[in-house]
């Protein structure tokens, strides 16, 4: 017989002036130090903060995680 799982889903938004891998880790990482159970990640959007010079100076995501439901 097959498990059934239950997941509870929390949005984060990770900041990086580095790249969208980075700030997908800032959120995961953040996220870990303060809840435990982590599943799995969806990128829900990706926004860029423009400077006056219209060049990219942070790269901003929101990150859907899921966190198993004990049952």
């Amino acid at each position: 017989m097959a498990n059934n799982n239950t997941y509870k889903m929390s949005k984060l938004v990770g900041e990086s002036p580095d790249s969208i891998e980075e700030a997908v880790r800032t959120a995961l990482a953040t996220s870990g130090e303060k809840v435990h159970g982590q599943s799995w990640a969806q990128i829900s959007e990706l926004r860029a903060s423009l400077g006056p010079d219209s060049t990219v100076e942070a790269w901003q995501v929101v990150v859907e995680v899921a966190f198993k439901v004990d049952s």
